[in-house]
């Protein structure tokens, strides 16, 4: 980083390609936030502290942005990541939190990590979030806790850490893309046709591991898979769907297809779940989840993340050769050009935290507010629990309930959680650097 009298000059590094589609669109991107609640209150002076430790071992968490000729470059951002006591989400990317892409705060018995989808995904953010508790107990209570999985100094740095999928020009058929795409005509919640977002709502329960992963193994099926079927079921029950299948959206990994397993960069992709009307309603629960397992294994096993990864990376490039930062935007702004689907089931993993998981409570995602609107079902396996939050920019609680009623159904305990609106801030990105 260069300093001038008016406010910092960073340096740019590589190019972002695996965040590309991230930055750009007509409307400003939102922060993407993760609460973990703890059984005490939160400590201040030593979640700095935690904080400083897992920057020393993953100081990229603490880069910044450039914009030169209308792409985005990671920087290295020398300027302290502090820790704020907020009840409410601050701004990231600007000079409140020192140009860093992320932020920690922290009310009462609850911590908050945002980040700029741009800087890494769920997965990535992960290990960051992971790092930080883990630091965080062993200073509070005084001990090591065991930091298997963890990424402390006991795991060497890797450059492999910073790889990009995209950074690399590959090429693949557009034509081939459309065609495993499919061209079923895909129902649409009807809350969304004519709905503007305004702000977001949080709907979380919780379910214990064994119960709902005891279900899901006794029907051949995993945990997305299941949480798929149960709300492709309840969206049957509460619309008269006909002549269109119920689509859900899978956001997977393609960490272990691609080879690389160890980036924190985006590094992702989605599959495509259709449910016929007819199959959502005569199907019992378990054999839709059996059947939409099956669905993705063949689709994760084959050609498809390759193929779908490749026909991104093809948009990248060509964004990237656009002359000027709106035809860029023209280009590269995905979520405008490609209308969301029925709903999405968002496994993000779960947070590692070994003999100390007795000590989080509860972990809630919540989301930017999607382009045309979505619901989201956002799953984290962590602390012995699913923790489940439905995200979604209308106000009605159907979907939800009828969710929760089919729990009931299969014997599976849960337990409600308060409702709450939320709208996370708008991210400050950088503007062009001459």
């Amino acid at each position: 980083m260069t300093q001038t009298n008016a406010s910092p000059r960073f340096t740019a590094r590589e190019w972002n390609a695996s965040g590309a589609t991230q930055f750009y669109g007509k409307d400003r991107k939102h922060s993407y936030i993760v609460e973990v609640s703890l059984s005490e209150n939160v400590q201040g002076d030593l979640l700095q502290q935690a904080v400083d430790k897992a920057l020393q071992r993953l100081p990229y968490y603490g880069s910044t942005f450039v914009r030169k000729r209308g792409l985005y470059y990671y920087a290295d951002d020398d300027l302290p990541l502090l820790v704020a006591e907020s009840e409410a989400p601050r701004v990231i990317g600007g000079a409140i939190t020192n140009y860093h892409m992320l932020d920690v705060t922290y009310w009462k018995n609850k911590i908050s990590f945002a980040m700029f989808h741009g800087l890494c995904d769920g997965l990535g953010f992960n290990r960051f979030i992971e790092a930080v508790l883990y630091h965080y107990v062993c200073l509070k209570d005084g001990r090591q806790y065991s930091d298997e999985g963890i990424y402390t100094d006991r795991i060497p740095y890797d450059p492999a850490e910073r790889a990009d999928i995209h950074a690399e020009r590959r090429k693949a058929s557009v034509k081939k893309v459309k065609e495993m795409m499919g061209k079923e005509k895909r129902f649409r919640l009807p809350e969304l046709m004519e709905n503007k977002v305004e702000k977001m709502y949080s709907l979380p329960m919780k379910v214990k591991t064994e119960d709902f992963l005891g279900w899901c193994k006794s029907n051949g099926a995993s945990p997305a898979a299941g949480a798929a079927a149960i709300m492709t079921q309840a969206i049957a029950r509460e619309n008269d769907v006909r002549d269109s299948v119920i689509m859900s959206v899978v956001p997977i990994s393609l960490r272990k297809v691609l080879q690389v397993e160890k980036t924190f960069k985006n590094c992702y992709a989605a599959i495509f779940l259709p449910t016929a009307p007819e199959d959502a309603r005569s199907l019992s629960t378990g054999e839709l989840a059996a059947k939409l397992r099956s669905d993705m294994r063949a689709q994760m096993s084959g050609e498809f993340p390759k193929l779908i990864c490749a026909g991104m990376n093809t948009l990248i490039h060509l964004g990237a050769k656009m002359p000027g930062y709106y035809l860029k935007t023209k280009v590269l702004a995905m979520s405008d050009n490609n209308p969301q689907d029925t709903f999405f089931v968002d496994y993000v993993g779960g947070l590692r935290c070994n003999d100390y998981a007795d000590q989080i409570t509860e972990v809630r995602y919540l989301n930017a507010p999607p382009a045309n609107g979505a619901s989201f079902v956002l799953m984290s396996e962590t602390a012995g629990y699913f923790h489940i939050n439905f995200t979604q920019t209308i106000a009605f609680d159907r979907y939800y309930l009828a969710f929760a009623a089919i729990l009931d159904e299969l014997g599976i305990p849960y337990e409600k959680l308060p409702y709450e609106s939320y709208l996370n801030p708008v991210v400050e990105l950088p503007r062009e650097q001459r």
